[in-house]
């Protein structure tokens, strides 16, 4: 998919960016309410948005137009999201060096907690394009709910200390509930003669079930009795399938798939008439 398509990048950092993000956030809600220890997950989110934006700057080109695509914030869903990307990076790095230095700063953790959420939101809202198909609905928020839950999964097993907190199974429910609306609509769709040259068009029940169950189902009952750190990589691996699928089943609303689609739906009503 990556190579054929040129979203390798794309996958790469979004996957990265939205780990990050949502370890920062989960790793600050954490940290207020419950009195975790947040400061080395922090610095892990941060790690990981850090490594994540340096590949955005590779996608395009030069650091000089990262700066310029931050200039048409408030305008420009793009803008709003590499403003948001450096604020909540600064805002990331600033909690986690207030933590390793054993201060306590709860405003730096709410402000870090804050920015890295929006920031997810803006991902989701950078895609929300009127033309790709698959991208609409539910699909605008799964990368706020996936990032939460990834974050929120690591945060607990990082701990170690054996309680799961109800609002970690919560973060997990929640995602589940909405990406299994996006699986739902996305199956809905009837193929089309292009759809169905597409490998992963004709597997996207397979790949989205296995983005459901690593992400989601899987982690929630490793971490329903005791916390245990083996939920970090599999909630890794359906974190990853999560971006992966994003891109391998964009679809594009063209006069071709609209043709394409009405005569798939003219040829089920025939097979389905009776005599």
């Amino acid at each position: 998919m990556s190579a054929r398509t040129g979203h390798g990048s794309l996958v790469t950092f979004t996957g990265l960016a939205i780990a990050g993000a949502g370890l920062v956030a989960a790793s600050a809600y954490f940290g207020l309410i419950h009195g975790l220890p947040s400061a080395w997950t922090m610095v892990a989110g941060t790690g990981l948005m850090a490594a994540g934006l340096i590949i955005s700057l590779g996608h395009l080109g030069q650091m000089r137009r990262a700066a310029l695509a931050a200039r048409g914030a408030g305008r420009s869903a793009l803008s709003n999201e590499a403003l948001l990307a450096a604020l909540a990076l600064g805002a990331a790095a600033m909690a986690a060096a207030v933590g390793l230095s054993g201060s306590d700063a709860p405003f730096a953790v709410a402000a870090a907690g804050a920015a890295n959420a929006a920031f997810l939101v803006s991902i989701g809202l950078v895609y929300r394009l009127p033309g790709q198909l698959t991208w609409q609905g539910f699909s605008a928020v799964t990368p706020l709910t996936g990032g939460l839950a990834f974050g929120a999964i690591t945060a607990q097993a990082a701990v170690a200390s054996g309680d799961v907190y109800l609002a970690t199974l919560l973060f997990i429910g929640i995602d589940a509930l909405l990406f299994s609306q996006r699986w739902r609509a996305i199956a809905g769709m009837a193929f089309s003669e292009r759809m169905l040259a597409d490998p992963w068009h004709v597997r996207r029940t397979p790949l989205l079930a296995a983005r459901f169950f690593l992400l989601d189902v899987v982690p929630f009952f490793m971490l329903a009795g005791v916390a245990s750190p083996l939920a970090i990589p599999v909630a890794a691996a359906g974190l990853a399938l999560d971006r992966f699928g994003f891109y391998a089943l964009a679809l594009q609303h063209t006069t071709e798939r609209e043709i394409e689609e009405t005569e798939a739906r003219i040829t089920a009503a025939g097979r389905a008439a009776p005599g």
